[in-house]
Parts: C-alpha cells; structure tokens; sequence
C-alpha cells in the first residue's frame, strides 16, 4: 500500500519549498510541487504536518488550509487507484492533482485584518454604525486611516501580512513594543489598539473569523493622563485684544481660537459657521450647529467676545484658515500675549516616562480652545448637563477629561458650595 507524506525542500535563501511526497511502489515515488513555501525550516511543525502560527509566518493558516486540502485529497487518491486496479504512475497523479484544482480552485480568498479595514472605513463613511446608528465623521475618519498605514507599515516591517488569526496577545505586545520603539506615546498607541479592536469586532459579528483574543483583558489599549493646558478667561481676553490689523492671518487665527474657546466647538465644526447659524430667541442670540461628529444639533448663547469679532468683521466670521497654519500661528499669538508660565509635560515616549518644560505658548493648540471652554464654563459652576448640551458629549466620562482644573482650582470652586458655608 502506498503513502503520502510532506517534506521541505530548499528553495533561494533560508527559504523551504513544501512538497507532496507519493510512494506507491518499490522505487516508485512521486514529488509533487505545491506551491506553498515557508520563510524558515524551524518554522515548520514536522509532527503536525504543518507552519508553526507565530508572526514571523503571518501566512500559515492559509497555508495549513490549503495543505491539509490537499493532504486529503493526496491520500484518497492513492487509495482510490489502488482500489481500482488502475495502474499509478507520476503522470497520472499529476493529472488528478491538476483537475482537482480545477475544480476547487488553486488560490482561495483570503481574509486579512486590512482588507476588511479597507472595507470597514469606506462601507462606513456613508453608512450608519450600528454602535452609534452614525457614520463615520471626517474628523473620526482621521485616526482611522492612520492607523490602517501603521498596520501596512508593520506587515512591511515582519515581512507578511496579517491574517485575523494573528491578532492575538503575541501580536499585542509585539506590535506595543515596535510602536514604543519608534518613539510613540502611549496614547496614541493607545488610539491604535482601540481601532483594531473596533474592526476585529466588526469582523467578528460577519462571520469573518473566530479569533477572540482582541477580547480578552490582557489585550488592552495603553493610556496615561497627560496634562494638557487651558486658557483661563482672562488669558483669553489678552489674547482677543491683541491687535493684528497688520496681520491679517494672525489676526483671523486668533478670532478663530477665540471663537472655539467661547462655544466649545471641534473645528469640523466652527470652520463652517456663517450668519446664517445665528438665531435668536426670545431676545436671545444664539448658534445654531449640527455638529459634524455626533450630528447632534447645539445651541450656543452668542458670547460677547464673539459679538466683538462680528462688529469688528462687518458682521461676518472669519474665513478658515488650515487647520496646521492655526496651531502654528497660534504659537506666536500666545507668546505676544506673555504666555509664559512654565509647564511640565509628563508623558510615556517610547516606553519611557519623561519630564519636559515647556512655555504655555509654547502647547497652545486649535484643542485648547475646546478644553478652555469646558473647564471655565465649570469652574463657572454652569451646570455639566448644560455644558455637555453644548460641547455635544454623550458622555460624562469623555466631557471629564476635557475639564483641567487643578486641585487648587477645584478646591476654591468647592469651597463656594453652600456645605462648606
């Protein structure tokens, strides 16, 4: 009776080429190319006939698919011609072997964690997701992608692509480590492990794979507080009252910081405003926006510093500017407005906590409006469900990350409450 085995043969480099080995007679064998290859012989599970799953073969479940199909098929066939009396020879199981693979298909589909990244952004920039009943926003879309050339660029970096499989707690601390060593925080390595689990979720729910490793507690998203800055009102008013009528770029990227700090609007959101969002109510002047990320419709009660920026303006708001030509601008507006109180930012990098001084300016973003805006209207004992009314949160656990009073500043705005008097 004859046998059907698996060996390794050399191919360029470190490189092995997986054979199909037929015996069926004294002296008579047969080796049957499959195609299929490793990076490596100590890649290979010999009592298992099959590629060890580790990361440096980022293929091998479709190569152990694939081979044990045609394992199968290989053992059948000698027992089938042997059963027939039909007499064996090399060219007749390589025709077999060539029609069954007609039949089947050489190459099946593939599933890989991009592929289905691809289809997750683009089938969701205009179709609702079933957590928020909402498409993806631009603003969302952002990291999204981001994180989809970070995954191209890692598969780039082990030499192989990433099947669903392979997303499991070696993957987790592997792809941390590769990440920490390129210098990246800890939360916006954070930002990525968040969106992979988002997509291996959704993969999940369609049936794609059954690799639940993305849902166990070790496989969770890196995360620090970081002590970003805020604009008290009165560093916001010195800056308002700078005069740039010299410079016109200045000056309309200081009108479009103040504005945000003023509304708590994301800047998706303020770089569209026009008159025609302002309304008035019972003698109330106000904005009216659909915001861009929630689509949720806000109200704003119209500030006065805003008033001022339309008076001055003829009664219009400010053109957008770039998003980076703000930031940038921003730097030098909160450096003329002195500044200058020294900060210490306390970070992990690279997966090492460090200490940096910096100048307040010097972290003035088009974000500090937004956190200026939540922490003030707090510290101004509006009432959080009112300030959430307007920043749009959905919820209290995001809008408290926004609020950066220090414990002195909380303790003074406590020491008000009615308890303590």
């Amino acid at each position: 009776m004859g046998s059907v085995k698996v060996k390794l043969r050399q191919g360029t480099g470190t490189t092995q080429n997986i054979y199909i080995h037929f015996n069926y007679g004294r002296k008579k064998q047969y080796r049957y190319a499959t195609g299929l290859s490793i990076k490596k012989a100590a890649h290979w599970d010999e009592q298992n006939n099959a590629v060890k799953n580790i990361l440096a073969e980022p293929d091998s479940s479709n190569i152990n698919a694939d081979l044990a199909e045609l394992l199968t098929f290989s053992r059948q066939l000698l027992r089938d011609l042997e059963k027939e009396d039909i007499p064996i020879d090399n060219r007749i199981l390589k025709q077999r072997i060539n029609q069954w693979k007609d039949k089947t298909g050489e190459k099946k589909e593939v599933a890989y964690l991009t592929d289905h990244y691809k289809w997750f952004t683009n089938y969701y920039k205009s179709k609702p997701r079933p957590s928020t009943g909402k498409p993806l926003a631009k603003s969302t879309l952002k990291p999204y992608n981001n994180t989809l050339r970070i995954l191209e660029d890692y598969e780039e970096h082990i030499g192989g692509r990433l099947a669903f499989q392979h997303i499991n707690l070696t993957f987790h601390s592997e792809f941390i480590q590769w990440l920490q060593d390129k210098g990246y925080t800890d939360n916006y390595i954070g930002t990525q492990i968040k969106n992979i689990k988002t997509v291996m979720h959704d993969a999940f729910e369609r049936g794609l794979h059954k690799s639940l490793d993305y849902q166990k507690s070790a496989f969770t998203k890196p995360k620090e507080e970081v002590n970003h800055i805020y604009l008290t009102m009165d560093e916001i008013k010195s800056i308002k009252e700078i005069n740039y009528s010299k410079r016109p770029h200045l000056d309309i990227a200081r009108d479009l910081f103040v504005i945000a700090a003023v509304t708590g609007l994301r800047v998706s959101d303020y770089k569209s405003l026009s008159t025609s969002n302002i309304k008035a109510f019972r003698g109330i002047s106000y904005l009216e926006i659909k915001t861009q990320k929630t689509g949720k419709i806000v109200h704003i009660p119209l500030h006065p510093f805003i008033k001022d920026i339309l008076k001055k303006r003829d009664g219009q708001f400010p053109k957008m500017i770039p998003e980076q030509k703000i930031n940038e601008a921003l730097k030098s507006i909160g450096k003329k407005a002195k500044l200058n109180e020294e900060i210490t930012i306390e970070r992990t990098e690279g997966g090492i906590r460090t200490k940096t001084a910096f100048k307040k300016h010097q972290l003035l973003t088009n974000h500090t409006a937004r956190r200026s805006f939540c922490t003030n209207a707090y510290k101004a004992d509006m009432p959080v469900i009112d300030i959430m009314a307007i920043s749009g949160h959905s919820s209290e656990k995001v809008f408290y990350n926004y609020i950066k009073a220090s414990p002195l500043e909380r303790l003074e705005k406590i020491s008000g409450h009615a308890f303590f008097n």
